[in-house]
């Protein structure tokens, strides 16, 4: 008897201890397997394109998230959203859940939309956390042949001496091909008279015609006519160069502009404000890694875009400034509503 109770409290006390090994392995194990369950991502990416597909906007996205999926095995899906000059799907992506599932591909308008109006829907440095900016397509101020125009020199002392003669192209309202020539004329005290066209292609044709005297272009809609004479490029609205036009000045090389900072058409990423830092680090580590992939670079130059690499807290910066430089410019050309 004495035997089968030593034995038996034996038998107890294995158990139990192997009870409690077993509890404690339990309990290293279950948090990392809950963790693992809750790695960011662990379900598809969506990039929200505000515009209509083949737009350079949605040809990027798509570039990107074939990269990224190919590349990290994780999903990346597009969604178009487009109407009401992108803000349909920028309003989405604000409203959407900030866990890094939901992002936008953004561009000027972002800043651009909002500023004109005297209620923006949406703040661009408030509503949302920048990513990053990957690339920029300069604008070209393109010249028609019949102006013996050849420089931004020439031009300035041409539309100081015939105030009202010349005009330029826009595509309307809140753009930026607006913005640049009117921050253009505010720096060179010129009077040069705006032509809205809802055509770039209807633009182009007048200015190959003479019927329009200027037109702020990106470098792929205008390259091929630059070429062949049909149109003249002062200067591309940027502070280099464009390597598609390598001998085409940047307006910042023209020392008598003073108080203009050119801002190129962008293109950039950006979450719901409240997304955690880490979730942006880990979008910022697929979307660059993309970027430095062969297919994406090939694709930018296609589109006349020059890749670069500005993280989050500059393109905050650069979003703020953007802001509130249109924004000022609505009000002084009395555009907000």
């Amino acid at each position: 008897m004495k035997d089968k109770s030593v034995h038996s409290k034996m038998t107890k006390r294995h158990w139990l201890q192997t009870g409690a090994g077993l509890a404690a392995a339990l309990a290293l194990t279950v948090p990392s397997w809950g963790q693992a369950q809750s790695a960011y991502p662990n379900r598809p990416i969506k990039i929200v394109v505000p515009y209509s597909p083949g737009t350079g906007s949605d040809v990027l996205a798509r570039t990107i998230a074939q990269s990224i999926t190919e590349k990290s095995g994780h999903t990346v899906i597009i969604e178009n959203k487009e109407g009401a000059g992108s803000l349909i799907g920028t309003m989405a992506v604000a409203k959407a859940a900030p866990d890094g599932y939901t992002i936008l591909i953004a561009a000027n308008p972002l800043v651009i939309v909002p500023s004109q109006n005297l209620k923006p829907p949406y703040d661009p440095a408030k509503d949302f956390i920048p990513i990053v900016k990957i690339g920029v397509i300069p604008l070209v101020l393109a010249v028609t042949p019949s102006l013996k125009i050849n420089t931004v020199k020439e031009l300035v002392a041409y539309a100081k001496a015939n105030p009202g003669k010349l005009n330029y192209g826009s595509s309307g309202a809140g753009t930026i091909s607006q913005q640049e020539m009117e921050l253009f004329k505010i720096a060179t005290g010129t009077d040069i008279a705006e032509i809205p066209y809802k055509s770039t292609a209807q633009a182009m044709t007048d200015l190959i015609g003479g019927q329009l005297s200027l037109f702020p272009v990106v470098v792929p809609l205008v390259a091929q006519h630059l070429q062949s004479g049909r149109a003249k490029g002062l200067a591309v609205f940027d502070t280099r160069r464009s390597q598609l036009l390598p001998d085409v000045p940047a307006v910042t090389e023209e020392p008598t502009i003073v108080g203009y900072g050119p801002t190129p058409v962008w293109y950039g990423f950006v979450a719901p404000a409240q997304t955690p830092s880490n979730v942006i680090a880990t979008l910022t580590g697929l979307i660059n890694t993309a970027m430095s992939s062969a297919e994406v670079k090939t694709r930018l130059q296609t589109l006349g875009a020059q890749p670069i690499n500005v993280g989050s807290e500059q393109f905050l910066a650069d979003i703020k400034s953007e802001y509130e430089k249109a924004s000022e410019l609505a009000k002084k050309m009395g555009t907000a509503k």
